[in-house]
């Protein structure tokens, strides 16, 4: 399509004066549907319509704090609300779905954004990336050793995921809008065109079961280049950009798909940090960004508005650095206009003058909400619980010829230990194939040495042995890898050949942690670390008279997790940039409040306070905000 021809049929800046806004629950239902000069546009009740969205994850915020940050969209100018639904967060261990309590209460989310005057975009998936773990996929997936994700070629990938499916399907179709709810389109898988191996069988059979339950319209999110696009696109589904910059962006996406709108579905205001990288920090360009859809009137969604926090074990990974491993931090500030902790910042008020300078007074679009109050806890020293080393689990009652990987047991992540018997003998090189993704290496007890995958590091020189000694190895996991095929293969713990120089090493005890909140609530108090081996439990019992939201200063501990009133809020490690972890007010309590350190390194306990912010020194190492430019 020539640039005249399709800039005549794009969105205009008319397409910003419709400012209507989905009716209370019992309302009429709108009418939303392609239509304009070549199909090309937004129509929400027969006029163009321009989406201004705000993502934020329901699964990465508290319950009670839901409203607020959907509010701060809306005084933003913002109309809509996008969100990805994390498949492997509903599943629970025995097969059935939650989508009811806590903040997996997906109903109870979209109906508050209905109350507040938010449309939706509906991101189901079953993938969906998020640097969240193995993008949203259950981890038994991973159990079959040849298993493929994505795609028909799987049976059992295809019979989990349409499971899934069919129960998120069942939650949100009361929601859609010609049911009067507020959910204008449904996004169909997530990236597929930056996916390694690409089925087009499975995004027209992801588009026929929508399609079946009464779904639509539909769009899809992908790169803004040809080799994005192709392939993926599918007739009579806008295509979502991310990002779509500019007229030159459109053009490609008529090109790959014609006659259907386009829109920049996924537009950074930041970007997403790893372990050892530096701070977050805004993306400046993004106010011209936003000056520019509100000139030309195109839809446009920010990801993030709100980004969250990546509470227990759900970061995920890229495949990158040294390792081809990039573990993601527990916070999910992304330097978003409304930071981890629901403060609006200088870019939230830029852009809001830009937006609000375009709308029509008829917009009535509120001030902002009061900011969350925060408070500082003095600082306490916890006390010695028990030693890692201590109460520890019984191994599994059968020996392994090779290590096994925690999905074969079911387990997704928490570590493991797992122990042989080494021969006398010189000292020789210790080789792992896979060290997923941290470990620490003992040899009758003694630390030999600490493996990070980030580093590539997969072997370790073990020590003369005169007689012949125990070898065991503490395996921490991380996030799965959530962005490129190699999330089929990232299975935890030690899998493969584990030589010690030319010799196989086999006979295999295993020990699983899966650090569950129970186990470590009810862990007896053992004597402490012993002088050889690293790593305690740590416990502290800190009153507090007026619960607010805080964070967690760790920066004197090295590496470990935090549990707080038996909830875990994440991990901590000392390579930054993250040295807080947030903790919302709504998990704490008036009066006694327990908070449990687990540390793979510290022995002795060390001093914590609560701070009223995040902290945000910007590190040693200068990271760059990308635009999903790899």
């Amino acid at each position: 399509m020539a640039a005249g021809v399709g800039a005549l049929a794009w969105a205009g800046p008319e397409a910003v004066q419709n400012v209507q806004k989905p009716a209370p629950s019992g309302g009429a239902p709108a009418v939303f549907k392609f239509g304009g000069e070549g199909n090309q546009e937004f129509m929400l009740n027969g006029k163009p319509f321009q989406i201004r969205g705000a993502e934020m994850h329901p699964q990465r915020i508290p319950r009670e704090y839901w409203r607020h940050r959907i509010r701060t969209a809306r005084a933003m100018g913002l109309n809509t609300i996008a969100f990805y639904v994390f498949w492997n967060d509903h599943e629970q261990p025995d097969g059935s779905f939650d989508f009811k309590t806590g903040n997996r209460d997906l109903g109870e989310f979209l109906k508050i954004c209905q109350e507040e005057g938010m449309w939706v975009l509906f991101r189901p998936g079953p993938y969906v990336c998020g640097e969240w773990d193995m993008g949203g996929l259950p981890h038994y997936l991973l159990k079959d050793p040849k298993a493929k994700l994505r795609t028909t070629e799987d049976a059992k990938f295809m019979k989990a995921q349409t499971r899934y499916l069919e129960a998120v399907a069942r939650v949100a179709e009361p929601f859609l809008v010609k049911n009067g709810g507020p959910i204008l389109m449904t996004q169909l898988e997530n990236e597929y065109g930056s996916y390694q191996r690409k089925d087009r069988k499975y995004m027209e059979w992801l588009k026929a079961f929508w399609t079946k339950k009464g779904f639509g319209p539909f769009y899809t999110s992908d790169g803004a280049g040809e080799h994005y696009l192709k392939g993926v696109v599918l007739p009579g589904v806008a295509v979502g950009l991310d990002p779509g910059l500019n007229d030159g962006h459109w053009n490609v996406a008529n090109k790959c798909n014609p006659g259907v709108p386009v829109f920049s579905s996924e537009t950074y205001p930041g970007w997403l940090r790893h372990w050892g990288e530096g701070n977050w920090a805004p993306t400046p360009e993004i106010v011209n960004h936003v000056r520019w859809f509100m000139d030309k009137g195109r839809s446009f969604s920010l990801f993030v508005f709100h980004g969250g926090t990546n509470f227990g074990f759900t970061a995920g990974a890229n495949n990158g650095g040294p390792g081809k491993y990039q573990p993601d931090v527990t916070s999910y500030d992304y330097g978003s206009p409304v930071d981890e902790q629901g403060r609006m910042n200088e870019y939230y008020a830029r852009m809001r003058e830009i937006i609000l300078e375009k709308l029509p007074a008829d917009a009535a679009v509120p001030e902002p909400p009061a900011d969350i109050p925060a408070m500082e806890i003095p600082e306490f020293t916890p006390a010695v619980h028990a030693g890692l080393w201590e109460n520890l689990p019984k191994p599994f009652r059968s020996k392994f010829p090779q290590p096994p990987y925690f999905e074969q047991w079911n387990q997704n992540q928490g570590m493991a230990i797992y122990s042989t018997a080494v021969p006398a003998g010189p000292a020789e090189k210790l080789e792992l194939s896979n060290v997923n993704d941290y470990a620490q290496v003992y040899l009758d007890g003694e630390l030999v040495g600490t493996l990070d995958r980030r580093l590539g590091q997969k072997s370790v020189e073990l020590p003369e042995r005169k007689k012949p000694a125990t070898l065991e190895i503490l395996v921490e996991a991380m996030g799965h890898i959530n962005f490129h095929i190699s999330m089929e293969s990232d299975r935890k713990g030690l899998h493969g050949d584990v030589k010690l120089g030319k010799r196989e090493l086999k006979n295999w005890t295993v020990r699983a942690l899966p650090l569950k909140a129970s186990s470590i609530a009810r862990a007896p108090k053992g004597k402490g670390p012993s002088a050889k081996r690293e790593g305690a439990h740590f416990r502290a019992v800190v009153n507090i008279e007026e619960p607010q939201d805080t964070f967690l200063d760790m920066s004197r501990y090295a590496k470990g997790y935090v549990w707080v009133n038996g909830i875990n809020v994440g991990r901590y490690w000392n390579v930054g940039p993250q040295l807080r972890l947030y903790v919302p007010a709504p998990f704490l309590k008036k009066g006694e409040n327990v908070i449990d350190i687990l540390d793979l390194h510290e022995k002795e306990p060390k001093p914590i306070r609560g701070m009223k912010e995040r902290n945000k020194e910007p590190g040693k190492i200068d990271t760059k905000n990308l635009d999903n430019q790899w």
